[in-house]
């Protein structure tokens, strides 16, 4: 009786420890709940399988279709959240945020939340942003201007906040795109109202406006959060300027962009540096933030970010220079690579590999190496007009065109 005890008590101990040891070598699973991922910087730390795409190319977990919109997939115990738009007829019918199985792709629960936006130069109707979610709601923001909490468990509508009613700024070009931005009991939005309304915090649990502040009409950017000097701060690029506010809404500093329009999001270089990307000359600029001051470090036209925003890794800056994909120095803005073919496609980084996904749908990984393009594999992973970044966590990644998402699981 001992011995068997003993035997399957050694049996147990080993199922436990390849348990441990499998678990450490793919990473412990890393929610994508917000726009651009954990840290809005479009990096995951979780850990790849060795990938080689001769044997086993990524598995088609599933394929959907779904209504068209351009918001990323966030994802969070075990649900895939978006936000999609269904047309009536031409010039009418409804913008939605909906849940759908991690596993499955079936669709959980689906509420509407606004009209559907009409694009009038014909890139693609419905929402532009990105919804973000925490332990209890999912916060979303459509066309028009309406940001609204919902609950995650059946998409029961909790409040809504009505931009153009309430602040009375103008709609963008395009429509509204910022994604919210949550800290702590705030979420954080570019407004672009009237009398100082430009940015504002809004209490998540009632919707009810925490502080206001900036003048100027939205743009189609989204906030960053960053830590500099020990220190939190909301970064916004808006119009020509550069902000950057505390979580209570006070100013810390401000710095006159060199161009303005700026899309994609900015970026965190190391501990104190920001760098923002436009399609316009320069093109980039990164400046060092001592003592609330920022100071201009570097300018240059190797990057010009569209609406598709970059990523930083390892001292290098990888993007898309408009229909380019480039990587260049974070130090001095030199060209280290391009690759071309790949159109307007945007681009995740998950344990030192490339995650890009081209703007017709090719899923290709690709190392970091900054001295050579190295590509790895690639699959059509979806067809149609994509202009949506990946998502990836659980060892899976997420893609969407204007009308489908699939997800694909690396082996």
């Amino acid at each position: 009786m001992n011995k068997k005890t003993n035997y399957l008590g050694l049996i147990a101990l080993l199922i436990i420890s390849q348990t441990i040891i499998g678990y450490s070598q793919s990473g412990a699973p890393e929610e994508w709940k917000q726009f651009r991922g954990p840290e809005r910087s479009g990096i995951s730390t979780e850990t790849l399988p060795p990938l080689d795409w001769t044997q086993s190319q990524p598995e088609l977990i599933w394929k959907k279709e779904i209504g068209s919109g351009f918001s990323e997939l966030v994802i969070s115990e075990g649900v895939v959240y978006t936000m999609i738009s269904e047309q009536i007829d031409s010039v009418s019918g409804f913008e939605y945020v909906v849940a759908f199985d991690e596993n499955t792709g079936n669709e959980i629960w689906k509420t509407k939340v606004d009209s559907i936006y009409i694009d009038a130069d014909g890139w693609g109707n419905g929402p532009r942003s990105t919804p973000a979610i925490d332990e209890n709601n999912i916060y979303s923001f459509s066309s028009f201007g309406k940001l609204s909490a919902n609950s995650k468990k059946d998409g029961t509508a909790i409040w809504q906040a009505d931009f153009i009613k309430d602040f009375g700024g103008p709609i963008p070009r395009w429509g509204f795109a910022s994604s919210p931005l949550i800290i702590d009991n705030k979420i954080i939005m570019e407004v672009g109202g009237n009398d100082s309304k430009t940015f504002a915090a809004f209490n998540k649990n009632n919707g009810e406006v925490i502080w206001a502040s900036g003048e100027g009409p939205a743009s189609h950017d989204s906030p960053l959060l960053v830590t500099i000097d020990g220190q939190q701060q909301i970064i916004f690029a808006n119009g020509r300027t550069l902000y950057s506010y505390n979580t209570e809404g006070d100013t810390l500093w401000t710095y006159n962009m060199p161009f303005g329009g700026a899309t994609a999001i900015p970026v965190l270089i190391e501990s104190n540096k920001l760098f923002v990307s436009a399609v316009r000359n320069p093109g980039f600029f990164i400046v060092e933030v001592i003592d609330n001051k920022a100071s201009e470090l570097l300018t240059g036209s190797s990057m010009k970010n569209d609406f598709s925003s970059c990523c930083y890794y390892d001292g290098n800056i990888y993007g898309f220079h408009v229909a380019a994909l480039r990587c260049i120095s974070a130090e001095t803005g030199e060209v280290k690579w391009t690759k071309r073919g790949y159109g307007k496609g945007s681009l995740i980084i998950v344990d030192d590999k490339l995650i890009v996904l081209s703007d017709k749908g090719k899923l290709v990984v690709i190392d970091t190496n900054p001295d050579i393009y190295t590509e790895i594999g690639y699959i059509q992973a979806i067809t149609g007009k994509s202009w949506t970044a990946p998502s990836y966590t659980n060892g899976k990644v997420f893609v969407r065109n204007l009308t489908e998402m699939a997800s694909y699981k690396f082996k």
